[in-house]
């Protein structure tokens, strides 16, 4: 019989807190001079750099300077802008206007959105296309499949299918034509008009800064009645002077653009129209060999360049 003293078992201890603030917990590695690893890590994260004063020291500070003045007057400008603007739709402030010129902007951008449906319905037209040329291929097949077993109307079934097969490969062959017809427009839609179109917007852009100035001017010289003139910064008078030569240049070169445009444009899709009018012709017509000759004279014509005239 074996005997010996029986022990309580230990009570549960409570669950210790733990505080990103507290201290860390006693460790015997530690203090037998065993490296600790979490504290290893710990300290690993511990920014050793430079210092707080070494950092503030090596600020350029006449370099954060100009960027706050260029930032201020880039705020100024802008809302002087935009008051301009609404007071110009407002019909509260004059501004500088050229009327034979603003509405050849006001046509181009009408072509401009006229040719973004054709673009648009052109693409349209070449996916349902494919989807028919697709489709006329896989009833060829059906009827090659049939033909395989019906032999009483195997001739019927052979004829249809090679029918069929045929009018799939014009339509697959109208698609190509479209296809380069389509790359031409886009050209000229996204690139060719839309490079004179950036140069309008950036002349409007110069004549907003124009009159912004012009106008400050003219209300300095020109106070409210009880009120005296007022006295504007230096060089004002220059710098209006500038953005209106500014505001002249570049809309001289919208003109230039303009005018090279159109005579361009017009040869550029006349002549992509005349391609694919004979390339619709004989898809219609059933003229497979015709057809052919519309796909291999469209593949060898140039596209459009992104721009007729150089960067002014």
């Amino acid at each position: 019989m074996m005997t010996g003293s029986t022990s309580s078992p230990p009570e549960p201890s409570a669950p210790s807190l733990e505080s990103p603030f507290s201290a860390p917990p006693h460790n015997d590695a530690a203090a037998a001079g065993t490296p600790n690893r979490d504290s290893t890590d710990t300290m690993s994260r511990i920014p050793t750099g430079i210092k707080l004063p070494d950092a503030v020291a090596n600020i350029d500070t006449a370099q954060v300077a100009a960027k706050v003045e260029s930032f201020k007057k880039w705020t100024i400008g802008t809302f002087k802008n935009s008051k301009q603007q609404l007071l110009e739709h407002m019909g509260k402030i004059d501004k500088t206007v050229d009327p034979e010129f603003e509405a050849q902007c006001e046509v181009l951008k009408d072509i401009h959105r006229r040719y973004g449906h054709v673009v648009a319905a052109a693409k349209n037209f070449s996916q349902v296309l494919a989807q028919m040329a697709e489709a006329e291929k896989k009833f060829s097949e059906s009827f090659y499949q049939l033909s395989l077993k019906e032999e009483q109307i195997k001739a019927q079934c052979t004829t249809t299918s090679e029918t069929m097969r045929g009018v799939g490969e014009q339509a697959t062959s109208l698609d190509a034509c479209l296809k380069y017809f389509i790359s031409s427009m886009e050209t000229v839609y996204n690139q060719t008009i839309t490079d004179t179109l950036h140069t309008i917007y950036n002349t409007e852009s110069a004549r907003i800064e124009y009159d912004v100035d012009r106008n400050d001017i003219s209300a300095a010289a020109n106070p409210p009645q009880g009120q005296q003139p007022k006295t504007l910064p230096a060089g004002t008078a220059e710098k209006c002077e500038e953005r209106k030569l500014k505001y002249e240049k570049l809309k001289n070169d919208a003109k230039i653009k303009m005018r090279l445009l159109e005579e361009n444009r017009i040869s550029v899709v006349a002549t992509q129209l005349e391609k694919l009018q004979s390339a619709l012709a004989a898809y219609y017509s059933g003229n497979a060999k015709l057809l052919e000759a519309s796909v291999r004279e469209l593949s060898i014509l140039q596209s459009p360049q992104p721009s007729f005239i150089p960067t002014m």
